[in-house]
């Protein structure tokens, strides 16, 4: 009888391990479909970037150029040269053309800050120790001090690369943590 029961756990045991291990491999498939695709993303949106801010700059510079026409009305009703009717009409209408596009230019400029937070989120939580393994850290955060020092890289673009290395590195240390026989 002892070895029927035996033989009954065994079963259900060798069964009940083998629908964890089909389960852990689907979300380990899972798992590597949403870090290539959050790598790609962030990948895409860094190549982007520089274009979203020469869109952004070039709205920033029609608010500007609006700004500066309604300067020149002001200046040519002062002196004479248009009538505070006529000054009224065009001032009416070219404040109404700044406020839309800085609402406009305020919506986006939020919009991007909230694309680049939440891409670099979930870019920092797709990292992989295989992924890391391929840097060398400390390398890197003298690079880009190196690059800063020399004016070779902005303010912003060293802030964002230096926390995207503080991010890898933070990563590094947690995952070396938690590592199951040396993978994660």
């Amino acid at each position: 009888m002892s070895l029927d029961v035996a033989y009954l756990a065994l079963g259900e045991l060798e069964k009940l391990l083998s629908q964890y291990d089909e389960k852990l491999e689907g979300i380990e498939d899972t798992w590597k479909a949403f870090t290539e695709s959050a790598t790609k993303t962030k990948s895409n949106w860094d190549a982007d970037l520089p274009k979203i801010k020469v869109r952004i700059d070039q709205l920033k510079n029609v608010v500007e150029s609006l700004k500066r026409e309604q300067e020149v009305l002001l200046a040519k009703r002062e002196l004479g040269l248009i009538s505070d009717k006529d000054y009224q009409a065009l001032s009416a209408e070219l404040q109404k053309k700044i406020e839309e596009y800085q609402d406009k230019l305020d919506s986006l400029t939020r919009k991007v800050a909230e694309i680049e937070a939440r891409i670099l989120y979930l870019w920092a939580r797709a990292l992989t120790r295989e992924y890391l393994s391929k840097f060398d850290l400390v390398e890197l955060e003298k690079k880009i001090e190196d690059a800063k020092s020399a004016g070779r890289i902005d303010d912003e673009t060293y802030a964002k690369i230096k926390q995207e290395i503080d991010i890898m590195k933070h990563t590094w240390e947690l995952l070396s943590r938690l590592s199951l026989s040396g993978t994660a």
